[in-house]
């Protein structure tokens, strides 16, 4: 309780401080966090209540097992986080716009004041994220908005299991919870890619470790070739951002930059359906891919992706220790950006430059000075 007045408190002072739209848009940040604070149950409770459903029951037991791997074989700091349900009454909690310049892969910033500048702005309905999108669009951004089903707190209040996660299957419940858990262990304000990317390695070796262990035949294979797809996919995506860049460098009339851009983003429509037609079934991003493409679009993944092969050579190089990898991580966190982006490029470019450092499981300038 006084860390929810805490942060209400100093949430208070920014919408007191702040222009009329400021004031509007914390406000509705604050109520939607209050509401899903107030509704918050015990998940003993609920699964004693009769009026809840069965299905809700099997998924909230699911979760409470996931929550106590999370904490006792990933070393995540669970503490109150998920021991409690709200019933959100929508398929997602949170609505979140991204925004980028036409000819830029620079993600346009928003910022907060506890979590600092980031490349989204969340609304906790859909309609001011539609508006904000169109009129972002309208001044000439490239722009998307889509529902979220979870957000993290950061530790500045037990987050609840949402109704929008129990809809999931086992292995993307576990995902979110391995992911949402990860933003406690280590948040930069204002460094999207890394915190996000972090978060993603974090829900990949988590899953990895958790998933060999149940029951469900066939779940972990179904993931490692899931997961082999998302890559294989993001690559795609990777390489599109890569070749947009040099078309937005080229000294031409925004015209042909427009013709270009329009045909590497059909090339990448096209490559995908050759890849998706060897899979023999429905893959990842096949929704993605079916919407409107654009440098916002792209951005939002690089940014949950990009620096994730990084992370996880780095834990590799830890042999897998989880402990230690959050240390180096940690450490490397309290470094400048340029830093960290010059340490975790040297991982992505050659992975095996690190090799001769697995013993220290950090190389020298991954190992900042404390």
């Amino acid at each position: 309780m006084v860390s929810m007045i805490r942060c209400l408190f100093v949430l208070l002072l920014v919408v007191s401080v702040s222009g009329c739209a400021t004031l509007g848009y914390y406000q509705q940040a604050i109520v939607g966090q209050w509401q899903l604070l107030i509704k918050r149950r015990p998940l003993d409770e609920v699964l004693a209540d009769p009026q809840v459903t069965p299905d809700v029951k099997s998924r909230l037991v699911v979760a409470k097992q996931i929550r106590a791997f999370a904490a006792n074989t990933l070393y995540l700091p669970v503490e109150d986080s998920y021991s409690t349900y709200v019933d959100v009454g929508a398929p997602y909690v949170i609505w979140n716009v991204f925004a980028a310049p036409e000819f830029s892969l620079t993600m346009s910033t928003f910022c907060y004041p506890i979590a600092g500048c980031v490349s989204y702005k969340g609304f906790f309905s859909k309609a001011p994220a539609a508006a904000l999108a169109k009129a972002l669009a309208a001044q000439g951004s490239d722009t998307f908005y889509g529902g979220v089903a979870a957000y993290s707190t950061l530790g500045w209040f037990a987050d609840p299991i949402l109704s929008t996660f129990v809809e999931r299957d086992d292995t993307a419940l576990a995902a979110l919870l391995f992911h949402e858990l990860a933003h406690k262990v280590i948040y930069i304000p204002g460094d999207t890619r890394f915190n996000e990317s972090f978060a993603t390695t974090v829900e990949r070796y988590g899953l990895r470790q958790w998933l060999p262990l149940q029951v469900e035949e066939g779940a972990y294979i179904d993931y490692l070739l899931t997961t082999q797809r998302r890559g294989d996919v993001i690559d795609l995506i990777i390489g599109t951002r890569e070749a947009l860049a040099q078309v937005y460098t080229l000294e031409i009339d925004d015209s042909d930059k427009r013709q270009r851009k329009a045909a590497l983003i059909e090339l990448l429509r096209r490559d995908y359906q050759t890849l998706a037609g060897q899979w023999g079934r429905p893959g990842p991003f096949r929704g993605w891919m079916a919407a409107d493409i654009n440098n916002a679009r792209l951005g939002a993944v690089a940014d949950y992706n990009g620096w994730v092969p990084a992370f996880e050579r780095l834990l590799a190089s830890l042999d897998g220790d989880l402990p230690a990898f959050f240390a180096a991580v940690e450490r490397l966190a309290e470094a400048d950006q340029g830093y960290r982006d010059e340490c975790l490029g040297s991982f992505m470019t050659d992975p095996q430059v690190h090799g001769e450092q697995q013993a220290t499981g950090v190389t020298q300038i991954c190992n900042p000075a404390p």
